[in-house]
């Protein structure tokens, strides 16, 4: 599959948005700094506005079945392996009994953290990084049915009830599948939705290219990372209006440098293209890494960075060959049919009818 003239941005911007997924989960001692704050502020809220940017009125039974086949099955499919190995790693390996009612939870939960949940018992342990799946499967839906009222200034004040009571449920505990974030991310949606109306009028040169946007963007981006953190699968920040407006201004930065390079390096365009077209894919196998090898790869560059007594050459190190070889082994992956079809494949195993 190619990826159109006309998309070929977006998926450029999805792609540095994985990127940054993955960096900031190879920043583990520097969580809480400026640094990870800015890289947290920006690596999920691009997914939505694009979303929102493209977003088409669909049949709910289409939005319902293209959200199982590429967001739900790759979940599941993806925390069954992670759990099956753990339990494997720990009998055979660790000889600890790993496999128990709070190990089989994130299965349904989709928590992305340990948290407390509104149920009576704790999260303490978590599904990974593929947590956003199941929450964009119903962000999607209620977006759809948000598209339902032509009224613009209805559908703003929607959106904010919607976002109040994210943030109300986020104080209260972590709810299952995120659902206190997917009512919160629909600002992004809406902001996506607004952004595609101001292209259609301008296009998208005059607004991508428009340097005080940009400037008013990186501004708001590194506002909100000194504001203190955003757990947007939590639904938490420490200053929640600076990490929206952080994460709405660092996609319009994102997008920005994206057109930039799909206009002026056309080899790196059409690489991070195929890795952004791709990028949900590059979330579940990084999930696998994250889980499985994330202490012991972290171990082995910290002792490899003695020399310089400074652990940044072990971030930057995990940094890099986490980016390589997810994006490596994405691209072998996806050479595989039946792999493509179940995370890719918008018709497949669930059949139009």
């Amino acid at each position: 599959m190619t990826t159109s003239k006309r998309n070929l941005s977006f998926d450029i911007a999805r792609a540095m948005a994985i990127y940054l997924v993955i960096i900031g989960h190879s920043m583990t001692g520097l969580w809480g700094t400026w640094q990870s704050n800015f890289v947290f502020a920006a690596n999920l809220p691009v997914f939505f506005i694009i979303s929102g940017y493209f977003y088409h009125s669909k049949k709910m039974k289409d939005v319902i079945q293209t959200g199982i086949n590429t967001l739900l099955i790759p979940f599941f499919i993806v925390t069954i392996l992670y759990i099956g190995l753990r339990t494997i790693i720990g009998e055979f390996v660790q000889h600890i009994h790993y496999l128990d009612f709070q190990t089989l939870l994130p299965l349904i939960y989709g928590n992305g953290a340990t948290a407390h949940s509104p149920f009576g018992f704790d999260l303490s342990s978590h599904a990974g990084a593929v947590w956003f799946l199941p929450t964009m499967f119903i962000a999607n839906i209620i977006f759809h049915l948000l598209m339902k009222s032509n009224k613009e200034f209805i559908r703003f004040i929607i959106v904010i009830i919607l976002f109040g009571t994210g943030y109300t449920l986020a104080q209260y505990a972590y709810f299952p599948w995120s659902i206190q974030a997917a009512l919160e991310v629909q600002i992004y949606y809406i902001f996506g939705y607004w952004l595609a109306k101001i292209v259609k009028k301008y296009s998208e040169k005059k607004v991508f290219t428009n340097l005080p946007l940009l400037i008013v963007g990186l501004v708001f981006w590194i506002m909100s990372a000194t504001s203190g953190t955003y757990e947007l699968n939590r639904g938490l920040a420490d200053n929640m209006l600076m990490a929206v407006l952080g994460g709405i201004g660092s996609a319009v930065v994102l997008l920005g440098i994206a057109f930039f390079i799909e206009k002026h390096w056309q080899k790196l365009a059409n690489l991070l293209s195929y890795v952004g077209q791709y990028s949900l894919v590059l979330l579940c196998i990084h999930s696998m890494d994250i889980g499985l090898l994330d202490s012991k790869i972290m171990h082995f560059f910290q002792s490899q960075a003695w020399f310089l007594k400074d652990s940044l050459i072990a971030y930057i190190g995990l940094m890099l060959a986490r980016i390589l070889y997810t994006t490596f082994f994405t691209w072998i992956l996806l050479k595989i049919k039946f792999i493509y079809q179940l995370f890719v494949d918008r018709n497949f195993p669930l059949k139009k009818l």
